[in-house]
């Protein structure tokens, strides 16, 4: 059996634990459990990914399949000025509040990325950072792992498949 689809994939992983009873386990619960795996643990270039970034604001929204910050610049014409990482602590106490002017410093805070000074116009930046795998279901059949390295997922799920079923001391 190619093991290139969510679908076969299922039939694999059932097949490998010669059981039948575990459909919802398999789908909901080892397959998922592999992926949460993948994003947390790889940083490979297929994860790499470009947006713009409007900088308008002291903040901005962090994209929904950000995962890490690779690099980070301002791009005015052919120049980059790159922004610099601080974290949140020195931000606060290395700037002040009512500072303004091109942003040389962000920090990240949840979902947001925070500038300092505070931008005094509307900057574009570029933003290059890893994104999470798009997870596999019923709409979306592959991914670049599943289509490159099939036996990490079916070996990522199988892991979590013997602590269920008990085989992992």
């Amino acid at each position: 059996m190619a093991l290139n689809t969510y679908t076969t994939l299922k039939a694999s992983l059932a097949n490998w634990l010669n059981r039948s009873d575990l459909t919802t386990e398999i789908q909901d619960d080892f397959i998922k459990l592999a992926e949460a795996d993948f994003n947390s643990k790889l940083r490979v270039r297929a994860m790499i990914t470009q947006v713009d970034v409007t900088i308008n604001a002291e903040t901005a929204a962090l994209p929904a399949d950000f995962l890490q910050i690779r690099d980070f610049y301002i791009l005015s014409g052919q120049t980059k000025t790159p922004l610099v990482y601080t974290t949140p602590g020195s931000m606060d106490t290395t700037s002040g509040t009512s500072t303004t002017g091109l942003p040389t410093t962000f920090t990240i805070l949840g979902d947001t990325v925070r500038f300092s000074p505070k931008p005094d116009a509307t900057y574009t930046a570029k933003m290059n950072y890893f994104k999470k795998f798009p997870s596999l279901s019923s709409s979306v059949a592959t991914n670049y792992i599943l289509a490159s390295h099939p036996a990490i997922y079916l070996y990522g799920s199988l892991f979590h498949a013997a602590n269920f079923l008990g085989g992992i001391n």
